[in-house]
């Protein structure tokens, strides 16, 4: 994603965006006024409080993008810009949602007899272990029981 923001009158704004935070590689564009011109090299200025603690993170960049930091754990960013003794006055202020990765927990891992206890109950459902599934999986987590029902770790149909 690329954010615009514009920058007039050391006033920074944004387009509409929502920032989804742990992404990495999304950009900013500044569209500046005439002030900005005599200054070819800028710094980027991303700033944001997670857990009560503040973040700052400066982007040194040419030209007029430069790449966004990833941000965790806020629903705020902030974004300003600086060139020589040129700074925005007030930040972009830009809205954050968690990603699927800010969203991670502790993975559920079923104790090992589940899947026993899983065989033997299909076992007496369908009245022999002939016609139940194998639930044994390899190292990759693909089942491993041919068509027939024979299954590869047991050994038995």
């Amino acid at each position: 994603m690329e954010l615009q923001i514009t920058v007039r009158n050391r006033l920074a704004s944004c387009a509409p965006a929502i920032i989804v935070c742990g992404n990495t590689g999304d950009a900013v564009r500044f569209d500046t006024d005439a002030e900005w011109d005599a200054f070819p090299e800028k710094t980027a200025h991303f700033a944001y409080c997670r857990d009560g603690t503040e973040y700052h993170v400066g982007v040194p960049f040419s030209g007029d993008r430069c790449v966004m930091p990833a941000v965790y754990g806020t629903d705020l960013l902030a974004v300003g810009l600086e060139a020589g003794t040129v700074r925005t006055t007030a930040p972009a202020r830009i809205p954050c949602i968690p990603g699927i990765t800010e969203l991670q927990g502790e993975p559920y891992q079923p104790e090992p007899e589940i899947y026993h206890e899983a065989a033997e109950m299909l076992a007496r459902i369908r009245g022999g272990f002939e016609n139940t599934v194998c639930l044994a999986a390899d190292s990759d987590g693909d089942y491993i029981a041919t068509a027939d029902g024979f299954c590869i770790a047991c050994k038995e149909y």
